[in-house]
């Protein structure tokens, strides 16, 4: 939180904590090359990349928060605090169902520091980031701040909150689940033989 506290303050925050069953716990394990990835989408920048952000909007571009943004159809300020979205309500029923090898909230780290958590030591992933339209602030934030490309898929979530990795042959069961709810969700890549790197093509740029 480094830039929002001043000297001698400190905040105070709760929890929560869960208990799964052992034999329920998704580790990753089951994870192997030809998995795919299914991103849902987030509902913007959520909670992570905030020192970041500041730096861009509030002191590089100077921002009180009630700019109106055109490309975003409402202030920075309105943008920016843009609740998190959260995944149970969505996620649960599917665990249920279907037989999910792994599952990754992209927070803090974005797709480089944490998609190799669920990630075997023989596998990396492939993500075409051209598979789905990132929400316009990152566009802004990568052109206001001159952040490299890279940089902002380490930093932030680019419009994907979660991602589920499934068996090829269970993809499209999944997604038609998730729309038949009314849930979007994009098939964002998949997993190769590697050393648990990922690998971020399409788009803008290719690794």
């Amino acid at each position: 939180m480094s830039g929002f506290y001043p000297a001698g303050e400190y905040d105070i925050a709760g929890f929560a904590v869960g208990v799964v069953d052992k034999a329920k716990i998704i580790t990753g394990e089951k994870v192997k090359s030809g998995d795919v990835l299914l991103g849902l989408p987030s509902s913007g920048v959520h909670s992570n990349g905030y020192s970041l952000v500041r730096k861009i909007c509030f002191d590089c571009k100077g921002f009180k928060g009630d700019e109106y943004i055109e490309e975003l159809g409402k202030t920075i300020g309105e943008e920016l605090l843009t609740p998190t979205r959260l995944y149970p309500k969505v996620c649960l029923p599917l665990i249920e169902n279907f037989d999910i090898h792994g599952m990754v909230h992209i927070t803090g780290g974005g797709f480089y520091d944490n998609i190799p958590r669920v990630l075997p030591k023989d596998c990396s992933v492939e993500v075409n980031a051209a598979a789905w339209q990132s929400p316009a602030i990152f566009g802004l934030m990568k052109e206001w701040g001159n952040v490299e490309w890279k940089e902002m898929y380490r930093t932030f979530n680019m419009g994907i909150g979660m991602v589920l990795v499934v068996a090829a042959e269970d993809a499209a069961k999944v997604q038609a689940d998730l729309k038949s709810k009314g849930e979007a969700c994009y098939e964002i890549g998949k997993v190769i033989d590697g050393n648990q790197e990922v690998i971020i093509k399409g788009g803008v740029f290719n690794d």
